[in-house]
């Protein structure tokens, strides 16, 4: 009897294993990943309403989109983090993370509060838009 229960034992611990390990390879191909045409390079022309200039930044914002990450610079910093697809044009831009050097980049640090309160977009004649809840806040063109 004692053999019994120790093989059932055994085979309950090995199907809850392999159980467990299924959930957890299915759950990371199960993130939301950014459409294509979102993903490639995109150079940063009007902020809050207003045409970017190098007067605002030393080079123009631009951010790099593959399907889980982005990568890029604000005019001065290198910046990166993670993408979230939240459905139909919502994304987020996460983990934000960017260098500290000093620059003269006036809307260097509104660019960056921006991205991080982005939550949906659009894309129209090569141009691609952000939005929050407040309404567009960027536009950027193909870069």
């Amino acid at each position: 009897m004692k053999r019994i229960l120790m093989l059932f034992i055994v085979v309950s611990l090995a199907c809850s294993c392999k159980s467990a390990k299924d959930k957890s390879s299915t759950a990371s191909t199960n993130e939301p990943s950014i459409e294509k045409k979102l993903q490639q390079t995109w150079v940063l022309e009007n902020l809050n309403g207003k045409l970017v200039t190098e007067k605002d930044f030393s080079t123009l914002p631009k951010i790099v989109m593959n399907s889980s990450a982005f990568s890029g610079s604000t005019g001065c910093n290198a910046i990166k983090g993670n993408l979230l697809s939240k459905g139909e044009q919502q994304i987020q831009f996460l983990n934000l993370t960017s260098e500290t050097k000093k620059c003269d980049a006036k809307k260097e640090v509104e660019f960056l509060q921006l991205l991080r309160t982005n939550s949906g977009y659009s894309i129209k004649d090569n141009k691609l838009f952000l939005s929050n809840q407040f309404g567009l806040t960027m536009s950027f063109k193909k870069g």
